[in-house]
Formats: structure tokens, C-alpha cells, sequence
């Protein structure tokens, strides 16, 4: 199952915003809903954030494949 809230700080950063911006744009307690994604997100390594970008990525297409099939 997608948290919308995992896509949203996902698609805002694949769209040129930051992680600050995402977050802030979410409720407060919204953290405990992302998983890893933030430690990914702001590793210093490009191919980790890179990944972790592509997972959530694979997430959202996976759910709208769910939906479609229905």
C-alpha cells in the first residue's frame, strides 16, 4: 500500500522542489508516515537518494496499476 504521503515528497522533489519544501506542505506528524525515505533522501550519496526516489516511484505506478485493474 502507497502512503500519499511517501508519493508527495517523491513527486515534489522529481518536480525540482526540496525535501524542506514537501515537508512543509505536510501536516506535522506526517514523519512517522515516510519510513526511511528523509535518512535516503538526504544521504550524501547520489545513487542512494536515486533509489530511493526510483522505489517510490515504482510504489505510485504499482498502485495505479491496482486501481486500472479493478
Amino acid at each position: 500500500m502507497v502512503v500519499w504521503q511517501r508519493s508527495f515528497v517523491a513527486m515534489t522533489i522529481l518536480a525540482g522542489g526540496t525535501y524542506d519544501d514537501a515537508i512543509a506542505a505536510l501536516p506535522p506528524d506526517a514523519d512517522a508516515l515516510l519510513g526511511d525515505l528523509p535518512t535516503k533522501l538526504r544521504d550524501p550519496r547520489r545513487a542512494t537518494r536515486a533509489q530511493a526516489l526510483a522505489t517510490v516511484a515504482h510504489e505510485i505506478t504499482v498502485a495505479v496499476d491496482e486501481v486500472t485493474l479493478r
